[in-house]
């Protein structure tokens, strides 16, 4: 058993370790900021300045954005941020990375309080779940970064840990918390509008009995949890809140649905209409596809390949999880469903069952931006696998233990070295490009050299580019809103946005090129070649990757 004193200064490390891997270089690494984080700076800005978003909505709870129609929550958590320290990448990136260290906080009190039963171990299952996911590849590339689904491991665990310490307390104050917690899930990522449900549903079927028993406990936090979910069930039925999945189901695409219709016609032309209805209903047309993006999730390639996704796979030769958690993940299964008490292995195993079902019916499967909701299960299983494990070493190889112990060390250490080795040497330089480098530097230029020229005309090829050019130069949102209209449209094809000189459409030098005192900025090779360039700009790897050109005086 741990003593309390070496408990507080383990479990010290563990948070500063979590702490530094998170706050190190956070603005300057990813080398610029995507498409979705210049869109929450931005409107977060806005909301600070003006309480309206970019397109004149008053506090909304949703965000047209991008046209993606963004949650809110992570959005008005970058205000505060923003109102100390400046529309900065930092900024925009400082509550991802406070929610992850949180979230290896809050894991060590969970993992300790599912597994409370184990008195001796409990507080080394803790320590270690901690520890793995304040290393974890996975959470580390998400909360390093804008990206709210990695915010969303801080909110499950919080919601577990209070449910289960509230079964432990008997107090309704508890569950209140866990309500909030899952509550406000619902508001930070499209996923957890699935996923929560499903893991309350899976919590209330596991422990109906205490539930029962204590039934005016539970009371407030339902109530709590309808309250949250109302405005989230009633944007779910209007087509703003709808936009986001029809822009990514996969029950978008006709081939399926015609291939299909197919199978049906042949059958009418046969008369066989009960064939047609039985074997081929509508339903189905789908289900192979959602069944393959269901499974994709729970395969080793998935966890530990590094192949899902040029936005995710920012460190090359790495997977989501390293490869030493594999052995473990399969032993915590093991001796989880060994255990007398089955409730810890029903539980980690609906969750990790139903984190990927929200992704299973989108296409660009699979996805770990969807998924992130795993975390922190499997931490938490292989936290439990390896002191399972190791303690049968103990047992039965007692000589070999120490051979073990300094090898999981070293693995360990060397794992942590190689990735953290990828992170800052080589992945900044391999995708610079998908990380936008250099817009800051091309938007700051561009203002330089404004007062020369009429217009400024800034290419959609630069993948909708206001945002980051309204983030970088920290155009006054009021201004924008009551002079410039606001923004029109943030679909990729929109060519009416602009603000003062700026103006954001496609490019036609054939066009442009009678008309004085234009500015052009596009991606390289987009001019024709006779054009003269003001200026190159390059991503960290040497690539060319925007222009500068003129229009005569």
């Amino acid at each position: 058993m741990i003593s309390r004193k070496l408990t507080i200064i383990l479990f010290s490390a563990v948070v500063l370790l979590a702490a530094v891997l998170r706050f190190y270089d956070l603005g300057k690494n990813p080398p610029g900021i995507n498409l979705d984080e210049a869109a929450i700076g931005w409107n977060a800005y806005s909301i600070l300045k003006t309480g309206r978003d970019e397109y004149g909505q008053f506090l909304p709870l949703v965000f047209r954005s991008l046209d993606d129609y963004k949650p809110p929550l992570y959005i008005y958590l970058t205000v505060p941020a923003e109102a100390v320290l400046g529309m900065t990448e930092f900024a925009v990136r400082l509550p991802s990375a406070i929610l992850g260290v949180g979230a290896v906080v809050l894991t060590f009190f969970l993992a300790r309080e599912i597994f409370r039963e184990e008195r001796d171990r409990a507080t080394l299952f803790g320590l270690l779940s901690a520890f793995i996911l304040a290393i974890s590849p996975w959470h580390l590339h998400f909360t390093r970064t804008a990206y709210e689904t990695g915010s969303c491991a801080f909110f499950t665990a919080g919601g577990l840990l209070f449910f289960f310490v509230g079964l432990r307390k008997k107090r309704w104050f508890f569950f209140a918390l866990s309500a909030v917690f899952f509550g406000l899930e619902l508001y930070l990522y499209q996923a957890a509008k699935v996923f929560v449900p499903l893991l309350l549903f899976s919590l209330f079927c596991f422990y109906f009995r205490e539930i029962k028993n204590n039934l005016r406990l539970f009371i407030p936090q339902a109530l709590i949890i309808f309250v949250l979910a109302l405005p989230v069930l009633y944007q779910s039925t209007t087509l703003a809140g709808q936009m986001r999945f029809l822009g990514t189901s996969v029950f978008q695409d006709p081939k399926l649905h015609n291939i299909n219709l197919s199978y049906q016609r042949d059958d009418w032309f046969r008369r066989d209409r009960i064939s047609a209805a039985v074997l081929h209903p509508e339903v189905l047309s789908y289900a192979s596809d959602v069944l393959w993006g269901y499974f994709s999730h729970l395969s080793p390639n998935f966890f530990f390949s590094g192949g899902n996704g040029s936005k995710v796979d920012y460190v090359s030769n790495m997977g989501l999880l390293y490869y030493w958690e594999m052995p473990f993940l399969l032993s915590g299964l093991f001796y989880l469903y060994k255990a007398k008490n089955k409730k810890p292995a029903w539980l980690l195993t609906a969750w990790m069952l139903a984190a990927p079902v929200p992704a299973s019916v989108t296409i660009g499967v699979p996805s770990s931006i969807r998924t992130a909701v795993f975390l922190p299960s499997l931490q938490i299983i292989g936290a439990y696998g390896l002191v399972n494990f190791t303690a049968m070493v103990k047992k039965n190889y007692p000589r070999f233990l120490p051979v073990f112990v300094a090898g999981l060390f070293g693995v360990v250490t060397f794992s942590l070295y190689f990735y953290l080795h990828m992170y800052y040497i080589h992945a900044p330089r391999q995708n610079s490009k998908i990380w936008y480098y250099g817009y800051r530097q091309i938007a700051e230029d561009s203002a330089k050299l404004a007062p020369k020229y009429n217009k400024i005309i800034v290419s959609n090829t630069l993948d909708q580019p206001l945002n980051f050019w309204l983030f970088f130069l920290k155009y006054d949102p009021k201004t924008y809103l009551t002079v410039d209209g606001g923004t029109i449209s943030g679909g990729f094809k929109e060519d009416r946005n602009h603000f003062s000189k700026y103006y954001f459409k496609p490019v036609s030098w054939d066009e442009l090129k009678s008309q004085p005192g234009i500015l052009v900025i596009t991606v390289a090779g987009d001019l024709p070649k006779e054009v003269p360039v003001l200026k190159t700009y390059h991503y960290l790897d040497g690539r060319p990757s925007v222009i500068m050109a003129a229009t005569n005086p």
